[in-house]
């Protein structure tokens, strides 16, 4: 009903779609491409992602670190898929 209510919404653990949006986000800034390909649509026009395990475990470590954005940017900078060719 209000911006304080829109913001808990946005950032209950039961509602993974915030979490997986910024990891998506992030993933795409350091490797090219996002594990999902279209970033501003998650809905059903959307596309689907090429790794929704990745996808859902990166967003749950996400929730897990609360919300720490610089721990799961530097996590994915360090990760061995960055690191390849």
């Amino acid at each position: 009903a209000n911006r304080l209510g829109l913001a808990r919404w946005l950032f209950d653990p039961r509602h993974p779609l915030t979490s997986r949006v910024a990891v998506n986000r992030w993933w795409e800034l350091y490797f090219g491409m996002g594990i999902v390909e279209t970033l501003e649509d998650f809905g059903v026009t959307g596309a689907y992602p090429t790794h929704p395990e990745l996808l859902d475990w990166l967003a749950s470590e996400l929730l897990r670190s609360g919300w720490d954005s610089l721990a799961m940017q530097r996590h994915l900078v360090s990760s061995a898929t960055y690191r390849q060719d």
